[in-house]
């Protein structure tokens, strides 16, 4: 994690400045009632807010702000490079903020983290207010507990969840930005409203109607084979590509004119000629039955090259067709309900860079999966996370150069994955989460919450052991340097765990040396604080939150075991894996398990091993932790197996097997 990553207390308060600071557009004529019908009292009401709108508070009185730094790790299955560089930054100014980023946490606090104006192209597929089982797509808690909290309260708690993150995913849009929103027939007129409160209904351009071919077929109403899409934008001057579908296949079009124009004969023993500009232009309905649209947009079949085996999957040719409209090569394109990563795969073979989030772990290891597969398959080239590659120049089979891809985790940290970070970068991180300021001026304190509370950082690893001799050191720097007669300090030692020596030195200085400053008229206390203790989380959030609430906002969760791999020949070349595996948080089980048969340079690459589990009773999914596979040929092969658990650690496990 560079510097560059870690936001400052100061920064992260200015964007909150800019979230509440929003101003609600004016409706203008379109809601003006006239003398005549002016006592009617059943009329809507454009004059009230969004619901759960707070002037000049935003929706921080229902979803309080929460200053969490983000972690970019050092490991390997977090920096994917193909040997292009990076993709640039949101803050190009500050370097902050790298793009072709996938997000691991909340969307919420994640948009609530990045920078205003500066995403060209929004498009969020959000959980439809269908049902709480059919919603949990991935089973990890947080998305298990985040739907089930927003269908008990009904429809207006999940406009209020849809609408704080709409807020916020206003303010970052650019002004020539443009959003598309995917909902279906349960809540898309209530959203409708609320959005042309937020962007304005001098701002809705469309509503597009995805015609798909599978659907409900009840015997007592017309079958529901259809989804809604609106799309907004910004401002009056955004960026739109008029797309033109040609009226036949365009490989058809063979022979070509005088003037340059391609074109086909009409058919058997017609003279009409047929021009590949005579294309029409796409209007708001897709649907798979317009067979003049040879472009028409299919669903994700059941054994086809795209499908990763989730239910609310979308064709890449539906997103493709948004992401062409609204946005130019090098524009960024953003997804906070990432899923599969669909829309990020599709930005990144159109040579747009991208931002992506999700709240399932499971969601974000198969979009990196997919990410890095279908830039191997552009560049014809192994991603490398080998910085002596980084200068290779791949072979472009896309004519498109694909930059690196970075992992960041926000509010649900695995612990590991501090493990190699610098000291220095630590320290600005728990300081951070902290609320604390960074001392520059003595190694001695790592820095000040106020200047009534000096804070010691501990060691980033797990394994180093914070020793006497550095409280020793940092109390006696406070004595010296900062206090004052008549105020009370606190001094506040943040680590992942303390030893006995510790623990018993600083309660011998509560006993004698501070007892002694106190009849001086100074008044000194000392506590640890485990990193990992709910007294660290109470102390960097609101106190308006519940414990639970608390709790979904700031994890440190512990990555699963995998014991042991057992290979089983069965016939031929076919064979079965079992993995011998388990989560070691407390509460936790494995929710999901991918498998690869010829693994290499870190990158899971068989999209149809990306999810093996079955549902739980009581909803959600259990791993299952078994898989067959048939093999080309003999030889000695890598066999990789990842698993994740319902708190979002994962773990990587690889054997080298020899096929007879």
């Amino acid at each position: 994690m560079s510097k560059a990553d870690t936001q400052t207390k100061e920064e992260l308060e200015k964007i909150e400045q800019e979230s509440v600071r929003q101003k609600l557009p004016e409706q203008g004529q379109v809601f003006s009632i006239s003398k005549k019908y002016s006592k009617l009292n059943n009329l809507p009401d454009p004059t009230n807010p969004p619901i759960g709108y707070e002037p000049n508070k935003g929706y921080d009185n229902v979803f309080p702000f929460v200053k969490l730094p983000f972690l970019h790790p050092a490991d390997e299955e977090d920096n994917i490079s193909f040997g292009f560089g990076d993709a640039g930054y949101l803050d190009e100014k500050n370097k902050k903020h790298p793009l072709n980023a996938v997000y691991f946490g909340d969307n919420l606090q994640i948009l609530r983290s990045l920078p205003s104006n500066s995403i060209d192209l929004i498009y969020i597929d959000p959980p439809f207010f269908s049902g709480r089982v059919y919603n949990q797509v991935w089973g990890d808690n947080n998305e298990v507990r985040t739907f089930n909290d927003i269908w008990d309260g009904g429809m207006p708690t999940y406009l209020i969840w849809l609408n704080a993150r709409l807020w916020e995913m206003k303010r970052v849009l650019k002004n020539t930005g443009s959003i598309y929103v995917h909902l279906d027939w349960h809540a898309s007129h209530y959203v409708k409203t609320e959005m042309d409160k937020i962007f304005g209904y001098d701002n809705f351009r469309n509503e597009i109607i995805y015609h798909y071919q599978q659907g409900t077929k009840p015997q007592n109403d017309f079958g529901r084979k259809h989804d809604i899409i609106f799309r907004y934008t910004k401002t009056n001057e955004f960026i739109f590509n008029q797309l033109r579908l040609p009226t036949t296949d365009p490989k058809r079009y063979k022979f070509t004119d005088k003037s340059g124009q391609k074109y086909v004969f009409g058919g058997s023993g017609m003279k009409t000629k047929y021009y590949a500009e005579d294309a029409r232009p796409c209007d708001d309905v897709w649907s798979w039955l317009d067979k003049s649209d040879p472009n028409r947009i299919m669903q994700v079949n059941q054994s086809g090259h795209e499908r990763l085996g989730y239910p609310t999957q979308k064709p890449e040719a539906l997103l493709e067709r948004i992401i062409k409209a609204s946005s130019d090569k090098g524009d960024v394109v953003a997804d906070f309900f990432m899923g599969g990563g669909g829309t990020l795969a599709v930005a990144q073979k159109l040579g747009r860079r991208f931002v992506g989030s999700d709240i399932s772990r499971v969601a974000t290891s198969v979009t990196l999966d997919r990410l890095v597969r279908d830039g191997e398959n552009m560049t014809g080239e192994k991603a490398s996370t080998n910085k002596s590659k980084e200068g290779r120049q791949a072979m472009l089979i896309s004519g498109i150069k694909v930059p690196d891809i970075k992992v960041y985790y926000h509010g649900v940290y695995p612990v590991e994955k501090f493990e190699k970070l610098p000291q220095e970068d630590f320290e600005n991180f728990i300081l951070t989460s902290f609320s604390a300021s960074k001392n520059t001026a003595d190694d001695s304190i790592t820095g000040f919450k106020n200047q009534f509370n000096p804070t010691l950082v501990g060691p980033v690893s797990k394994k180093d052991e914070l020793s006497t001799e550095q409280v020793k050191n940092f109390v006696q720097s406070v004595i010296k340097n900062h206090i004052q007669q008549n105020q009370r300090y606190v001094l506040t030692i943040l680590a992942w765990r303390f030893q006995p020596e510790v623990k018993k030195y600083t309660r011998q200085l509560q006993k004698s040396f501070f007892k002694k400053l106190k009849d001086k008229g100074v008044v000194l206390e000392i506590e640890l604080v485990p990193i990992r203790n709910h007294k660290f989380r109470e102390r960097i959030t609101s106190t308006t939150l519940t414990d639970e609430d608390k709790e979904k906002l700031l994890q440190f969760v512990e990555s699963p075991i995998i014991t042991d791999i057992i290979c089983k020949k069965k016939k031929g070349l076919t064979y079965k894996f079992e993995a011998i595996a388990k989560s070691i948080n407390v509460d936790g089980y494995l929710i999901n398990c991918q498998w690869d048969f010829n693994f290499a340079d870190n990158n899971f690459s068989e999209p149809e091993y990306s999810l093996n589990r079955e549902k739980r009773k009581g909803g959600g999914f259990e791993a299952v932790l078994t898989a067959e596979k048939t093999f080309e040929k003999k030889g000695t092969y890598e066999i990789a197996c990842k698993v994740q658990d319902n708190f979002g650690g994962e773990t990587t496990k690889v054997i080298e097997v020899k096929i007879k």
